[in-house]
């Protein structure tokens, strides 16, 4: 795989799942995000129903692999996944899978007739399903003609009731219900006929905010002489034990106290960026913060652990946040007809400065960059501006924490720079003391020869013009002496 690709997939890796996706890779050709996502996809639905969010909510995890036919390998990290997993839970995958439902009655019968048939059986009720749909484009098509489709979708990812109403025989009307549908979701398209499939007005109704999207492309090439990679992926037992453990009975995640802290601090900066971003963009991307805790307990379970550590929700604050930067290029890339790109963190970074009057703390301008970027990501983005420097600044308070600052590297020159494309307007800042000398332009006018009342002011006011611009450098530091006793001062 790439650099790039090796480095994404690192941060977001952790426990058996992600070590089984890693040990898998070099059998493949897909993705390793790609296949990670899908892992998870088919992890969670495996075990739904008996693994919950510490809010009592379920866990199961969605995904959209996004990328070209052929050279996106959406299919290969499916397959991968599916090879990783089979040793574990291969009898629920041979069993459960579904494709081709594309309205919402289809949804609901296919869940009520999962659970009914489930009745019968030694282990009881059990209405898990499974959807993956290489093609999605096709299932959109006539899935954004249905009234209801995106509705049980909703319900279902929610863990809410899902209702459907019958025909039975005589004309009888006949209710098929699921109380706690246990729906899994694993989708690919390709980023062309996403824009006009994956539409905002569905999104605004909450329907494609529940499935965090992958951008995706190959990974490498393997010899043309191996006929079946995937054979060589071994069985991962830590899965296999932890398949067992989940399956035994209803286990409820919960967040370790430092883990608890890291999440609420997360979700009142996500609260902030989601305010602070289009409508028709936040949208795709509100529901990041609850995808981040579902993915953090899939990963713990994968353990045999219910407390998720700080480690575990920083791996699944990675994959998340990475999901969010791939749908809005993809919303940019939609753009791009009408000409409404979303800008770059470089220029949503110069722009809150110079709004702020070139300095602001780093939480300002996370808040101005949205979901376009971390703190990571504004750290890199910084390290790329030479005229933008990070740095320590002064504490707003006795004792208190200093902040940390953003400005331009020379933000004071540039305001004298915009006072010399203007050099009439110098004289106006400095020259009141000097006027009042008037044996300044007298000595002046004396070294020069005789006496010429015509010319006698053009002397002096040369000698004000070098006064004033001696004046005028010193001014700038003063400036930025003053600047420094309270970094806040330009803020307010």
């Amino acid at each position: 795989m790439s650099a790039e690709q090796f480095e994404q997939f690192r941060k977001m890796q952790y426990g058996p799942l992600g070590k089984a996706v890693a040990a898998a890779m070099p059998h493949s050709e897909a993705d390793p995000i790609g296949v990670y996502a899908a892992t998870l996809s088919l992890w969670s639905s495996a075990v739904a129903g008996k693994v919950f969010q510490p809010s009592g909510r379920p866990t199961v995890f969605w995904s959209a692999l996004v990328g070209v036919t052929r050279a996106g390998r959406k299919g290969f990290a499916l397959s991968t996944a599916r090879a990783i997993l089979e040793p574990s839970i291969g009898g629920f995958l041979a069993t459960r899978m579904r494709k081709g439902i594309s309205s919402g009655p289809a949804l609901v019968t296919a869940l009520f007739e999962v659970e009914q048939e489930s009745l019968t059986s030694e282990g009881g009720r059990d209405g898990r399903v499974m959807i993956t749909e290489g093609e999605w484009a096709s299932i959109l098509k006539r899935a954004n003609r249905d009234a209801t489709y995106h509705d049980q979708l909703i319900n279902a990812w929610d863990g809410e009731a899902v209702v459907n109403t019958t025909k039975g025989k005589g004309g009888k009307r006949e209710e098929q219900r699921v109380d706690v549908p246990l729906l899994g979701y694993h989708v690919h398209i390709q980023p062309g006929r996403w824009a006009p499939l994956v539409k905002p007005e569905f999104a605004l109704g909450g329907a494609f905010n529940r499935i965090p999207h992958f951008l995706v492309k190959q990974s490498q090439s393997l010899p043309d002489d191996i006929k079946k990679p995937l054979d060589a992926v071994k069985e991962t037992p830590a899965l296999t034990r932890a398949y067992r453990w989940a399956r035994e009975k209803v286990r409820e995640m919960e967040l370790s106290p430092e883990a608890a802290k890291l999440h609420g601090a997360y979700r009142r900066e996500f609260d902030d960026r989601i305010a602070s971003m289009p409508e028709d963009a936040a949208c795709f991307i509100v529901r990041g913060d609850e995808n981040l805790l579902r993915i953090a307990c899939l990963l713990v379970a994968a353990e045999r652990k219910t407390v998720i550590s700080v480690k575990a929700w920083k791996a699944a604050h990675a994959m998340i946040e990475y999901s969010m930067n791939c749908t809005e290029q993809l919303i940019n890339e939609a753009r791009q007809g009408s000409g409404r790109q979303m800008k770059t963190v470089e220029q949503i970074v110069r722009e809150a400065l110079h709004r702020y009057g070139g300095e602001a703390t780093r939480t300002l301008i996370l808040r101005s960059l949205g979901t376009r970027g971390n703190a990571d990501a504004l750290t890199a983005a910084v390290e790329k501006m030479p005229d933008v420097v990070m740095e320590i600044g002064q504490g707003a308070a006795k004792g208190g924490p200093k902040p940390v600052m953003l400005r331009f590297v020379d933000a004071k020159q540039e305001g004298e720079d915009e006072h010399q494309e203007q050099p009439e307007e110098r004289p106006k800042l400095a020259v009141v003391p000097a006027q009042t000398e008037r044996p300044v332009p007298r000595k002046r006018a004396a070294s020069t020869g005789p006496k010429q009342p015509a010319t006698k002011k053009a002397p002096a006011k040369k000698a004000v013009r070098k006064k004033s611009e001696g004046t005028s450098k010193n001014a700038p530091a003063s400036q930025t002496a003053d600047a420094s006793k309270n970094p806040l001062a330009d803020l307010l």
